[in-house]
């Protein structure tokens, strides 16, 4: 009895660790995000979508906190629902879910623990795998799995904004066996289509992100979010 009551406090003592571990290494993330309260800056944007062929676009992306995103362009804009800090939005509540550090793994040149997060309430996200590089506090990489659009996967490169967790590319991997295109825009893009409709939105597609010349916490107004 005594040793299996050892057995059991050694075990809650290891997991209250990694726990406290995983937050620690969340906590560092959300100190360095924090200091973006809003910016403007240029973004160019590449899509490798199945069965559709759109050249790429550039124009103006603006971001306010906590979730407010927009970007501003002449040719159709393809992105997935959420915009693309909406996981670190979702870690900024620590208290909203369960952090499970799982691992280490060498994520390019950046040594990351690798943290697995469920939510505690129902919400969109079932699971949230983050790849985090340890000595620089910030998400190297990202695999979100929702029930509105499947699997996504997000791999983040990081340049002149790496104090502010703000990255200079962001690549999204969605499934499009599952992804959501909104009726309005799939019009649009089926027109462009080189493929047969039973061949399109087959296997994975990839949207790049580039982003430059960012204008960092300017008091945006709330009006420049706003659709018009």
């Amino acid at each position: 009895m005594r040793t299996l009551l050892l057995l059991v406090g050694i075990t809650m003592s290891v997991e209250m660790t990694m726990a406290q571990t995983a937050k620690e290494t969340i906590a560092r993330v959300n100190q360095h995000f924090a200091k973006v309260k809003d910016y403007a800056a240029d973004i160019a944007m590449n899509f490798q979508i199945p069965g559709v062929n759109i050249e790429p676009i550039s124009g103006k992306v603006y971001y306010k906190t906590p979730d407010k995103f927009r970007v501003k362009t002449k040719g159709i804009v393809f992105l997935p629902k959420q915009n693309p800090y909406y996981a670190l939005a979702m870690l900024k509540d620590t208290n909203a879910y369960t952090a499970i550090l799982s691992g280490n793994e060498k994520t390019g040149n950046s040594n990351c623990a690798i943290i697995n997060v469920i939510p505690n309430s129902e919400t969109d996200l079932i699971l949230g795998k983050f790849w985090i590089d340890n000595a620089r506090g910030v998400v190297m990489k990202s695999q979100l799995t929702t029930k509105s659009n499947g699997t996504i996967m997000v791999e983040n490169r990081y340049g002149n904004m790496l104090t502010y967790a703000l990255p200079d590319k962001i690549v999204f991997t969605v499934d499009m066996t599952k992804f959501k295109v909104p009726k309005a825009v799939a019009v649009d893009l089926n027109s462009k289509s080189k493929k047969s409709n039973n061949e399109s939105n087959k296997g994975t597609g990839t949207i790049e992100l580039q982003f430059s010349n960012y204008a960092l916490n300017k008091q945006l107004k709330d009006e420049v979010f706003t659709q018009e």
